[in-house]
């Protein structure tokens, strides 16, 4: 028997149609724009909600998924969300394995056997009590993945599981993925943009459209993307160099855990585009953090010739941060509210949700969008905005191929207008694309943390 999914539902005011069938021990993925409805289709056969069906069934082993209990329906199908601070109800992963068992009703003896398995699998042991608000998002993605594992269900979904990983660590995930799909037979559905991820496992995807789900190859999408990359718009770069260096960094180190990072002495200057990039949880998001003295660092650090720690009560005057969770620095009640409230006109907040291809939601709360859809919304909400130095934590995650060619473009022309642009990233052919450098954050120096000294 398998999970088969023959329905029309709703996504916002279009109705799609999809006849899926997945068999235990086979691999499939979904792929198509953001925003199209493959988070949705996910929540649906996960037995989220039924309000969005409007006709057919979900069957798990020919028993619709609405007449199961919650209990049953987990022992049939665990889904892994896109955002994990959406899934996490605890205070560390250890205690949210614990937590998942105890839903399940596993017997007491059995569960920290299981607990370290799940930690193991997913390479996280060493984080297992730490504050889940501490990690970084590729190590929250592996937590939530690491609470799908543990369940033992017969089927996966995950939503994007690689989207926040590096390389290494997604090739690595990948193999553990397809050991474990053989030997407990497990069905795997899976979301990603970037099908090299799976290469060596998935070749049958279904692919959205507008108004339909269709099953092709990965190979078919992988000439499709081709195509689309010729059409895509050229990168443009500015020649000229810049006199003023915006950020300077001297001597300077930086505590992540139990060891600092060690850069060299750099000068920045305005017009400059540099991409970071590193293993997950290397410190990226922790550096960005602490050049707006949000965290401890050793060593000199200016903006605009002035130390970070004296100017503090002007800084976001010159600087914004595009945060790695969008949700968290949404403050208007609707899409263009939010493109208004920087310096954007009515025609400015128009063409930028063309742009964006976000003209039809306009009038909704930013709560409300795509996962994807939000990443967009916050990164183009401050590049209206005068700034000296602009830091972008993963704009393109979770976005498609033309939506994150779009993203890095207009951040490329922000940078062009001579604002200093610092964007962390995984995807380094995008990086090494669209920047001036790229610092790998893998190859620098690591010492251990000695009473770190902080300049703030």
């Amino acid at each position: 028997m398998s999970l088969q999914a023959k329905l029309t539902f709703a996504v916002e005011q279009r109705l799609v149609t999809v006849d899926l069938q997945l068999d235990p021990g086979e691999a499939r993925g979904l792929y198509g724009p953001s925003g199209i409805g493959k988070s949705t289709l996910l929540g649906l056969l996960a037995g989220q909600s039924t309000a969005g069906i409007k006709q057919g069934q979900v069957l798990y082993e020919g028993q619709p998924i609405a007449a199961l209990t919650a209990n049953q329906r987990v022992a049939r199908v665990s889904l892994m969300f896109q955002n994990p601070d959406l899934q996490f109800c605890t205070a560390t992963p250890r205690t949210e394995l614990y937590f998942c068992l105890e839903n399940q009703a596993i017997p007491p003896a059995e569960m920290a056997a299981k607990v370290s398995w799940a930690l193991a699998f997913c390479g996280i042991a060493q984080l297992a009590d730490q504050p889940l608000v501490t990690l970084s998002g590729g190590e929250k993605q592996l937590v939530a993945l690491a609470c799908c594992v543990v369940l033992e269900s017969r089927y996966l979904l995950l939503d994007e599981p690689f989207a926040n990983l590096d390389q290494q660590t997604s090739q690595q995930l990948v193999v553990k993925l397809q050991q474990l799909q053989q030997e407990r037979h497990l069905g795997v559905l899976l979301i990603d943009h970037r099908l090299a991820n799976t290469s060596n496992w998935i070749d049958q995807w279904y692919m959205f459209t507008d108004q339909q789900v269709a099953l092709t190859t990965r190979q078919h999408l992988t000439q499709q993307a081709e195509l689309l990359q010729q059409t895509l718009p050229a990168v443009t770069k500015k020649s000229e160099a810049a006199i003023s260096s915006v950020l300077t960094m001297s001597q300077f180190s930086l505590p992540v855990g139990q060891r600092a990072i060690v850069f060299p002495d750099v000068a920045l200057a305005a017009g400059q585009m540099i991409g970071i990039t590193g293993r997950s949880g290397i410190g990226k998001s922790t550096f960005l953090k602490s050049l707006m003295g949000l965290g401890p660092h050793q060593g000199q650090l200016l903006l605009n010739g002035r130390r970070v720690k004296k100017c503090r009560r002007r800084l976001f005057r010159e600087l914004s941060w595009v945060m790695q969770n969008p949700q968290d620095q949404f403050i208007a009640v609707t899409v263009a509210q939010e493109l208004g409230s920087g310096s954007l006109n009515k025609q400015g907040v128009a063409k930028t949700l063309h742009q964006l291809g976000l003209s039809d939601k306009a009038d909704v709360s930013p709560f409300l969008l795509s996962q994807g859809q939000q990443r967009r919304l916050a990164v183009a909400s401050f590049l209206a905005r005068p700034l000296a130095l602009l830091l972008v934590d993963e704009p393109t995650y979770g976005q498609d191929q033309a939506n994150a060619w779009q993203l890095m473009t207009m951040s490329r022309h922000k940078a062009n207008q001579q604002t200093l642009v610092l964007v962390v990233s995984h995807d380094q052919c995008l990086l090494h694309q669209f920047c001036d450098d790229v610092w790998d954050l893998n190859q620098y120096a690591e010492v251990t943390n000695a009473a770190i000294k902080s300049d703030r």
